[in-house]
């Protein structure tokens, strides 16, 4: 982990606590031990099958599939994972991974708040199967429009107040070519790079990044991506207070 001034914190892809449960291996990144006030970041991989029941108890959790192809058993119905899919769990709500393998099944999730109690896990269980519609709870990233953040960079929105999510925002942003201003948010902010690489600043300091870095980026820090290469920078974030994207401040 390299810690830049005013708290932004850069993970390279090895960092961070591991935990392992049966076919779940997870490693918690960005915490309030690493610096965060509300949001924790936690990258698991999944085995082929299932894994134990996961509850927080007062934290709305969002996921977002890396790669692989499974289901996410919640309140009695199977939605359907696969790249590019983002989850909503609702807080207090139990959920169960499946990887319908053979490959490894990545999901990049994050918790509001970081709850003291720690999360709940339960032995893989068979799930009483709901009837009726099931709520909305996913979204597909190739399903979503992109929307114009500054003049040359464009995100698209993932879990939001759309799907009942009150916290937090998960996003998927694209950096071309390029070098923004430095500039801030009001909002806490978690990062995965999944593809590309390029350079964080800070006010007097800077670290790469490539695929699988994630960044921890505090309320208030000013701050800038750039991209130096010939193709684009994507990434996943995921922000406290929820809000749009598209909001920085320069001054």
């Amino acid at each position: 982990m390299r810690v830049l001034p005013g708290g932004c914190r850069v993970f390279d892809p090895a960092d961070g606590e591991v935990t392992a449960v049966a076919n779940w291996t997870c490693r918690r990144t960005i915490c309030r031990q690493n610096g965060a006030q509300h949001i924790a970041q936690f990258i698991s991989d999944y085995r082929p099958g299932r894994a134990p029941a996961v509850v927080n108890p007062g934290a709305e959790e969002v996921l977002y599939v890396v790669r692989g192809e499974g289901a996410c058993h919640m309140s009695g119905f199977a939605y359907r994972l696969s790249p590019g899919v983002g989850v909503y769990v609702p807080a207090a709500t139990a959920y169960i991974i499946e990887n319908e393998g053979p490959d490894a099944l990545t999901v990049v999730s994050v918790c509001c708040p970081e709850d003291d109690r720690r999360r709940l896990l339960d032995e893989p269980r068979p799930s009483p199967t709901a009837s009726g519609e099931p709520p909305p709870r996913t979204v597909r990233e190739q399903e979503r429009s992109p929307l114009r953040a500054g003049a040359d960079r464009e995100f698209k929105l993932m879990v939001d107040r759309d799907l009942g999510c009150q916290r937090v925002t998960q996003f998927i942003g694209f950096i071309p070519p390029s070098r923004a201003p430095f500039h801030y948010h009001t909002y806490e902010e978690a990062i995965f790079i999944l593809q590309g690489r390029g350079i964080v600043h800070v006010e007097g300091g800077s670290a790469e990044f490539g695929p699988g870095t994630s960044i921890f980026l505090p309320i208030g820090v000013r701050h800038c991506l750039e991209n130096p290469g010939t193709a684009p920078v994507r990434l996943l974030g995921v922000f406290y207070p929820s809000g749009s994207p598209r909001v920085a401040y320069e001054d």
